[in-house]
């Protein structure tokens, strides 16, 4: 299968919309989902093709109900590159006690989906996860 790219558009329970984009070798379905589970914030659309529309959306709260709280999950690629996700409304379960930090134990699905799958920008495969880190955007 060719290189894909998914784009998300993602609803919070505060306010605002964002969008990100995940480039992978087989597709991204399994990684949005993966996503999904540890965001408190809903898809409203995404198209990797076609364009996909969640007619109901429905964002829960916690602790980072807005989409100015991403955690940046970043992975190393076979050629020393980095690709990079952006996780709108993350959990407050993924976090460790200091509450920025991702704890990589909690997100190993969606690690093992992304590795062998992820893109960096210069189309080399994620090998690893390497960090991820709450930031305000």
């Amino acid at each position: 299968m060719a290189d894909q790219t998914m784009s998300i558009v993602w609803i919070g329970a505060g306010t605002g919309l964002t969008i990100n984009r995940i480039r992978t070798a087989s597709g991204a379905s399994t990684i949005l989902a993966d996503l999904l589970a540890i965001s408190q914030a809903d898809k409203l659309n995404t198209w990797e093709g076609d364009l996909t529309v969640n007619s109901s959306p429905a964002p829960g709260g916690g602790t980072y109900p807005g989409l100015n709280q991403v955690a940046n999950l970043l992975f190393l690629c076979a050629d020393g590159t980095t690709a990079q996700i952006r996780l709108p409304a993350p959990s407050l379960s993924i976090m460790l006690a200091d509450g920025v930090t991702v704890d990589p134990t909690t997100i190993t699905t969606l690690i093992a989906d992304c590795v062998g799958n992820l893109q960096s920008a210069s189309g080399s495969l994620a090998v690893s996860f390497q960090a991820g880190r709450l930031n305000n955007v």
